[in-house]
């Protein structure tokens, strides 16, 4: 980072001479778009081989479903004839049959038959995101082509064991303000009462990440150095080692609504090589309870949040870059006519 980015004196500068203001109100989103990041949509576990569920996304809504090779796909839920939602259908040999009037879409989202006997609209088509399967989840990205690769650990699912599941606390605030607690060391250290040191000057960004190392000490795991990469503007992947263990930890948020925000948590171990060492599962069973913990002091304070950049201290060096980092992060919302 360059001090341009990573200003020294960022938070210690007096902006605001009306003491009695409470300083900027920042949109990180703006009136009609989101960032464009991979959002995780669902577990794997909840899209079995022919299952079709519909999903809150953005701010609008999508099916999920898994085809008969197995890949999953995530597009916008309305048909294009008068606006059913597509979840409330069934598939067909991989097509989506709409309720209401059983039109038909192909493996492209193309409306391929109207059972009425009226040839297919040309441009009845739904709204296809990128999509991509990846530590017990499916996600979609908000985008025509990702910036990215979908978040992973670094190598492959098939060596880890996984624990995935949701965050069973729906937060009503905006989710890139939830992300840029990924930044408030200040934050950690008092409320989660976890010291942790980030050496400011060693954060990279490469193909919109970021990655550092911080030493944290956590009452769960004692003193660790975690190796963190943050992912877009919306999830976080932690690596590090415990008990003699490695143990990932991943937390990524998708938006359900302008203001509404689900969680999706991970925890992984490298699978054990003896079947009877049940060391991994009582690991994963703790960074549950860790990262529920942290979830759990979170959410009512997120609830009740009335965010503005107001007055912030020399402790806040590394969240006033994360405002930064956020506010000039890209957006899009390609899908925004055809998921409401």
């Amino acid at each position: 980072m360059t001090e341009e980015t990573l200003p020294k004196q960022a938070a210690t500068t007096t902006r605001f001479v009306d003491a009695r203001g409470r300083g900027t109100r920042i949109e990180f989103c703006g009136d009609d778009e989101f960032h464009a990041c991979w959002y995780p949509v669902a577990l794997s576990s909840e899209v079995g081989s022919g299952t079709l569920i519909g999903a809150p996304f953005l701010d609008g809504r999508v099916i999920v479903y898994r085809t008969s090779d197995g890949l999953a796909h995530v597009r916008s839920a309305y048909c294009r004839h008068l606006g059913a939602d597509l979840s409330m259908g069934r598939l067909l040999n991989d097509q989506v049959q709409c309720p209401f009037h059983f039109w038909r879409y192909d493996s492209a989202g193309s409306c391929i038959d109207v059972p009425a006997g009226d040839p297919p609209p040309p441009h009845a088509k739904l709204f296809s995101y990128p999509t991509a399967e990846s530590l017990g989840i499916i996600w979609a990205f908000n985008g025509d082509t990702p910036l990215h690769p979908a978040p992973h650990f670094g190598q492959g699912d098939e060596a880890l064991l996984i624990d995935t599941y949701r965050n069973p606390r729906q937060m009503q605030v905006e989710s890139s303000i939830v992300f840029l607690n990924s930044f408030d060391l200040q934050h950690f250290r008092v409320v989660h009462g976890m010291p942790i040191d980030v050496d400011l000057e060693r954060v990279s960004e490469h193909e919109h990440t970021l990655a550092y190392k911080a030493r944290v000490s956590a009452p769960e795991f004692g003193d660790v150095i975690q190796d963190r990469r943050l992912w877009g503007v919306n999830t976080v992947t932690i690596a590090s080692e415990t008990a003699g263990r490695r143990l990932y930890q991943l937390h990524s948020l998708c938006p359900v609504g302008r203001n509404a925000t689900q969680g999706f948590l991970v925890s992984a171990t490298p699978m054990p090589a003896d079947a009877t060492d049940d060391g991994a599962t009582r690991l994963l069973a703790q960074s549950r309870d860790y990262a529920l913990r942290l979830v759990n002091e979170d959410a009512p304070i997120f609830d009740t949040l009335s965010f503005r950049r107001d007055n912030l201290t020399a402790s806040d060096r590394f969240l006033a870059f994360g405002i930064q980092y956020i506010r000039r992060y890209p957006r899009a919302h390609p899908g925004r006519e055809l998921i409401r």
